[in-house]
């Protein structure tokens, strides 16, 4: 029987998947903490509480985007190259795509939130934005899917999932 391929970590050690997994977790827990500071304008302590994660989580992950101010409150800076791993829709289904821009991970989170509302609605308003977009992830060029029929047939299918919009990569 074969073995499990294990990942090195940058100290030279082998992780186990379920490591890698929980690190991610932990990572994307992080980087939610970072998207209701700048979208919200939660200060950081309730933005952790929501999220349900620590401090040194946080600090682990995503402490290079944060400011402490002079009043020793924190604020995240307008935007970070943090790595990425998010689900994106293709006419063939969902796919995970990687992006080191908050500005492009929030655009398709944008996207998503209009899947979302025509799916359960109906009305492809929302949508308009996205009309002959594209995104660019790595070398490949991706386009938004807003053809109301197209969008109906995937989630049809059942290749639409509102659950997280991170990707767990491994």
């Amino acid at each position: 029987m074969a073995r499990k391929r294990k990942r090195a970590s940058r100290t030279g050690r082998t992780r186990s998947r379920k490591a890698i997994v929980k690190s991610e977790l932990a990572r994307n827990r992080a980087l939610g903490v970072l998207s209701r500071m700048r979208a919200e304008g939660k200060s950081m302590t309730a933005a952790i509480r929501e999220v349900e994660t620590s401090r040194q989580t946080v600090d682990r992950h995503v402490g290079s985007a944060l400011i402490q101010e002079e009043n020793g409150r924190y604020r995240a800076t307008p935007s970070d190259r943090f790595r990425r791993d998010l689900h994106f829709l293709t006419p063939e289904g969902q796919i995970s795509i990687t992006t080191r821009s908050s500005r492009l991970a929030s655009k398709v989170a944008e996207y998503w939130t209009a899947v979302d509302h025509y799916l359960k609605t109906g009305d492809a308003t929302r949508l308009a934005p996205f009309v002959g977009k594209t995104i660019r992830a790595g070398k490949q060029t991706h386009p938004f899917i807003t053809d109301p029929r197209t969008l109906t047939r995937i989630a049809n299918a059942g290749e639409v999932s509102f659950e997280d919009l991170y990707a767990i990569s491994t």
